[in-house]
Parts: C-alpha cells; structure tokens; sequence
C-alpha cells in the first residue's frame, strides 16, 4: 500500500491524542528491569512521528528513531522538545534498514511498536525486518517489539469510526479481513474541519497480516534471535486465545562464522 501515514501524516499525532505513549515506554522500561537489562542507546523502529522516541530521550535515553514514511519522519524531525540529549530521525524500510557507522548504527536496545511490523504482509520482509533489525544490536542487547495478534482481526477490531460533530478530525474505518490470505484491508476516510471553517476530507487504505506465534518465532529464529519472553500486551502475563496484541522480548544469538 503506497498511500500509508501520508495524507494522515500532519494529523497523526491529533487522532493519536488518546495513546498514553509514557505508559508504553513505562512498559518496556518494566520489561528491562525484569530481564536486568539497563537501556541506554535506543533504537525505535517505525516511529511515526516520534512519540516514543521522545518520550525516551526525555527519559535520558539516547534515542534514535527510524520510519518509512518520509513524512512522518519530517514531522519527528520538526517537533519542539525539551528532550536532552534530541533524539535523532532516519527514513528507511525495516525490511532493507542499513544505518552506518557515522549514525551510530548499534543499540543496546530497539523497540519496534504499535503493530507496526503486521504491515509487512509478506512473510519474507517480515524475516528480513528481523535480520536486518538483527544487524544493529549489541551482544547482550534486548529486541522488544509487539503484533496484532490473530484475534484483532478475527474481531473485527479495524472496524471503527468517530464521526462526533464536536470532534476537529473525524473518521470512518471499514475492515475486510481475508482468512485465507490472511490479510486485513482498512479503508480509512478521515474528515478534517480546517481553521477557515472548510472541511477536507481525504483516504488512506492500509493493510496487515496476522502472523501466528509458530510463524514469528520461525522467522526470529532464522533472522538470528533467541525468543526469551511473550506476553498478552501491557501485562507480564503469557498470550492467551483472547488476546488482541503480543509482546515479544528477544536477544540476539551469535553470529557463526561460516
């Protein structure tokens, strides 16, 4: 899907007002702690624009903030904060991702969230997407990422829309979940009231794939991870038949000389 996080791009942050990002890296900070692990250069993958990323530069973290989308990168890069040191922004796909050395290109820690690696809907960029996030983490570093699980989309749970008066952006998503190919299509309409008083209204059609747990722990294994831990989303608890988003907390194994 071409169109993705670009109309949406200046008004992403206005229909993401509600996600309580502090809890998030609260959440992985607890993850850390369980695992004696102490974060200190952070790579988030597909940061959209920033919010995360910020939050941990906020929290003296040395963050680092890769997306594909051009424009939510340009949105990350334009934001004022107080945040010390300033993280700093990349474009590129997760699937070819090459950061060098001049970008400081290995992290003790990388987060990747937010279902963002469900947009990869085939499975072999999403084994790449872990090989290359592979490359650019240190030995004894902690790879903690999240997924819709099967259940989001089995649910329906794509299906939404608020279209209150009183709201500046409104929206309207219709999701087609395909069961056997396992793809779920969003065709998302957003109407926006301007400060002129006119209305623009414009689309965006995104689509993920639901990955089983035998699939992701296939392609981590492939792409050189060890799986340590998964659990049903904001708790320490394991997955369960109801659960809507995985979280995954992975090391990376030696490379073997060939």
């Amino acid at each position: 899907m071409t169109n993705q996080f670009t109309s949406l791009a200046p008004y992403y942050d206005e229909l993401m007002s509600h996600v309580p990002y502090h809890k998030w890296v609260d959440y992985v900070l607890k993850i850390c702690k369980r695992h004696k692990h102490t974060p200190q250069r952070i790579l988030d993958c597909a940061c959209g624009t920033g919010n995360v990323t910020y939050e941990l530069a906020r929290r003296g973290f040395e963050a680092t903030g890769v997306d594909i989308s051009q424009d939510m990168i340009d949105i990350a890069r334009g934001k004022s904060t107080f945040a010390a040191p300033t993280p700093r922004f990349f474009q590129a796909d997760l699937s070819e991702m090459n950061l060098t050395p001049e970008t400081g290109y290995q992290f003790d820690t990388i987060t990747c969230l937010y279902d963002s690696l469900n947009y990869l809907t085939r499975p072999e960029l999403l084994q790449q997407a872990f090989a290359r996030i592979r490359q650019h983490i240190l030995p004894n570093g902690l790879f903690i990422f999240d997924m819709n699980a099967p259940c989001a989309f089995e649910t329906d749970m794509f299906t939404q829309s608020d279209l209150s008066p009183s709201r500046q952006l409104r929206y309207d998503w219709v999701a087609h979940f395909d069961r056997q190919t396992r793809l779920c299509t969003v065709d998302m309409t957003y109407y926006r009231r301007m400060e002129d008083g006119t209305s623009l209204r414009f689309q965006e059609t995104h689509c993920e794939r639901s990955y089983s747990m035998i699939e992701i722990v296939q392609f981590l294994n492939a792409a050189g991870w060890q799986l340590v831990e998964s659990f049903d989303s904001y708790r320490l608890v394991p997955p369960h038949a109801r659960s809507e988003r995985w979280y995954f907390v992975a090391t990376p194994r030696p490379f073997v000389s060939q």
